[in-house]
């Protein structure tokens, strides 16, 4: 057992260097820290980050349970053929609006497969959309249609072999299969390739070997394809389109690919800071620091570590956990960071992409403004701080109710402006 704690302490501190080094997809650490994981339940919930086959039976348990609210959707299929699933949530009972139904609102998560927060996000903002009396009026409102893993393949990959992988796992003829993938987030067909240059990938590459590969063409993957006709076919009822990544916490809204604004930004600045308002004054109202997580002995902070995606498996023995060596004790609180760490309780910063990270090319969010023509469109960069795209589990919670709130928000906002 020794020598397996002391692989995983390498892995630990692998997968903490790893967070500085993200976008180098030849990083060999990442690879590793899968190995030493335990992996989430079967069961789903939200202490946890979990399989594609249990979010999809969750979902499709959601439709059984409440089949008045909850119907499932299958609108296409990955590369390797997982379902694409999107929940159609809304209450039935609600009469019809004119002129084709309830106004609706597009949630898009899990675009980039090693952006784990972000369906975890989406499906606790699922679950309260569903359970919580509170969210019944919004149902009422809107039909929310809710797309939790945009890349399955990827996803799984990212649980299963390289927990980095920010691509789909489409072969590419250029490099004989050798480097696979296409991102998704910029394989979109409004400005598709827009001034990209092979010395900054960050907006899009042609390298068939980087993780921001643009694909051959505009559409090329069935991903992509899938989103574009389901939004396409719902674009008459769509009020809004919001897309979840990770991580830098912030609130972007078109344009992306330009730092041109949009003739009504002053609008999409609003709506996003509607959403920040809301977050801040849930995470005012919800504060939990003591003084035991700023000194890093929250017993619950103490079961992580900066790699570590689980929470421990419940079955673990007292006596394998008693039995743990004070020099991985030490290390484990060494890397058991508080809350102040992983910026969950800090506020968002609001603009256009090219302002507050980079330009993008390709992207989902200026797709569906500039050829969807949907008014509302924003995109969310969650929390990850000193984390990375490796925020623990125990964050989920306080990221999903804080965005809950920011979403809550802007759907009151759409609402008091039609």
């Amino acid at each position: 057992m020794g020598g397996v704690r002391r692989a995983a302490l390498l892995a630990g501190v692998l997968g903490l260097a790893s967070v500085t080094v993200v976008d180098n997809t030849m990083f060999l650490g990442r690879y590793f820290i899968n190995w030493f994981l335990p992996a989430g339940g079967d069961t789903m919930d939200w202490d946890n980050y979990h399989r594609l086959d249990t979010i999809h039976g969750w979902m499709d348990g959601m439709a059984e349970r409440y089949p008045d609210r909850v119907k499932i959707l299958t609108i296409g299929h990955s590369v390797e053929g997982r379902d694409l699933k999107v929940a159609r949530l809304g209450n039935r009972s609600r009469k019809r609006r004119q002129g084709g139904g309830k106004q609706a609102i597009f949630i898009e998560g899990g675009i980039h497969a090693r952006e784990w927060i972000s369906p975890a996000t989406v499906t606790f903002m699922m679950r309260e959309l569903v359970t919580n009396p509170r969210m019944s009026r919004l149902l009422d409102q809107y039909d929310f249609f809710v797309l939790p893993v945009t890349n399955p393949d990827g996803y799984e990959y990212s649980h299963t072999t390289d927990r980095l992988w920010r691509k789909n796992r489409a072969r590419s003829p250029l490099t004989l299969g050798l480097c696979r993938g296409v991102d998704l987030n910029r394989n979109f067909g409004f400005k598709w390739a827009e001034g990209v240059s092979v010395f900054d990938p960050r907006p899009a590459s042609p390298i068939p070997c980087l993780d921001t590969y643009h694909g051959g063409q505009p559409f090329s993957e069935p991903e992509t394809r899938a989103v574009r006709d389901f939004v396409m076919s719902k674009r008459h009822r769509l009020a809004s389109y919001i897309s979840f990544h990770s991580f830098g916490n912030k609130i972007l809204y078109p344009w992306g690919h330009t730092s041109e604004k949009t003739t009504d930004w002053r609008d999409l600045k609003a709506f996003a800071e509607s959403a920040n308002t809301a977050i801040l004054s849930h995470n005012q109202q919800n504060r939990r620091i003591g003084i035991s997580s700023l000194l890093g002995l929250d017993p619950l902070v103490s079961q992580y570590t900066v790699a570590q995606q689980s929470l421990r498996s419940p079955q673990e023995s007292e006596s394998e956990s008693e039995s743990e060596s004070g020099e991985s004790s030490f290390f484990r609180r060494m890397f058991s960071l508080p809350v102040q760490f992983s910026q969950s309780e800090s506020g968002y910063g609001v603009g256009q992409a090219p302002e507050t990270i980079y330009r993008v090319a390709g992207a989902s969010d200026d797709w569906a403004r500039g050829t969807g023509g949907i008014k509302w469109v924003s995109l969310f960069e969650l929390p990850g701080g000193v984390y990375g795209f490796l925020l623990p589990p125990r964050y989920i919670r306080d990221v999903g109710g804080s965005i809950m709130a920011g979403v809550e928000a802007m759907a009151n906002h759409i609402t008091a402006r039609r």
